[in-house]
């Protein structure tokens, strides 16, 4: 059985170990770490394969595969002194921290993976991006969503750059409902259209690009209709402009989190 240890028991390690306990439920033993209790002791309750460990030391030690989840800011600090081996694996999900800075701090693991997960790999669905191929951290996601093995570190960044858009994504979904609540409808009506509207979307998209199509917004639009007036409003706006800024100013923004931060 294949020892699992997660350094870092936040809500996206919650979700990963989510996704693997649909997926290889009885095939792994997975430690969490003390650290955020709430999490690491609700995810001991749910699940029979996971084990809340008395401290990150203990989950290194007793694991095959160790799993990074603290803030990339806290490597440093929240790695120093656990008795990582050699013939580990590591695998971090630190946005922005390329590997030579994880490899140095889990020294003596020789195989250190990068992966880009996101929350909806708890539905086993979204992608899942990883740098470099290693054939038993694919094992472990390739049920997960849509498995992307990156041929370059620098993809994994920009990745990780446009992945920090999602709650702001959240947010637009939410001023959309606000807007149909202001309009009389009913909240549950309103909140369930949007969400299935997103969604639908989404899934146009997603069959767009398995087909090998491109997705055109003029194809989604009808001349002088209502999609095309709103399109042109935020472009007159600035609005598709400031994404490339915003995404700008989030690469920044993670530079600046990489400093060292003391662990709580």
């Amino acid at each position: 059985m294949l020892r699992l240890g997660f350094v870092g028991t936040g809500t996206l390690a919650a979700a990963v170990i989510g996704g693997l306990e649909e997926t290889h439920a009885g095939r792994v033993a997975i430690l969490v770490s003390p650290r955020s209790e709430a999490i690491s002791t609700a995810l001991a309750a749910a699940h029979a394969d996971v084990t809340r460990a008395a401290s990150s030391a203990a989950v290194v030690e007793g694991s095959d595969v160790v799993f990074l989840g603290m803030r990339p800011n806290q490597l440093g600090e929240a790695t120093a002194g656990l008795p990582f081996r050699e013939d580990q694996t590591v695998v971090s999900f630190l946005a922005g921290v390329p590997l030579d800075v994880v490899r140095a701090a889990v020294a003596p693991a020789a195989a250190v993976v990068r992966v880009n997960p996101l929350p909806p790999i708890r539905f086993r669905k979204g992608p899942v991006v990883q740098y470099p191929a290693n054939p038993v951290v694919e094992d472990l996601f390739s049920g997960l969503g849509d498995l992307v093995v990156a041929t370059r570190e620098a993809d994994l960044h920009a990745i990780g750059i446009a992945s920090a858009l999602m709650s702001s994504h959240y947010e637009m979904q939410n001023r959309v409902v606000a807007w149909l609540l202001k309009r009389g409808m009913a909240e549950d009506a309103a909140t369930a259209y949007v969400r299935s509207m997103y969604d639908g979307l989404a899934e146009v998209t997603l069959q767009a690009l398995a087909a090998g199509e491109t997705v055109d917004p003029a194809h989604h639009e009808t001349r002088g209709g209502l999609n095309e007036h709103g399109r042109a409003r935020f472009r007159e706006t600035g609005w598709f402009d400031a994404v490339e800024a915003t995404l700008e100013s989030i690469a920044a923004h993670a530079e600046r989190l990489r400093k060292p931060e003391k662990v709580d």
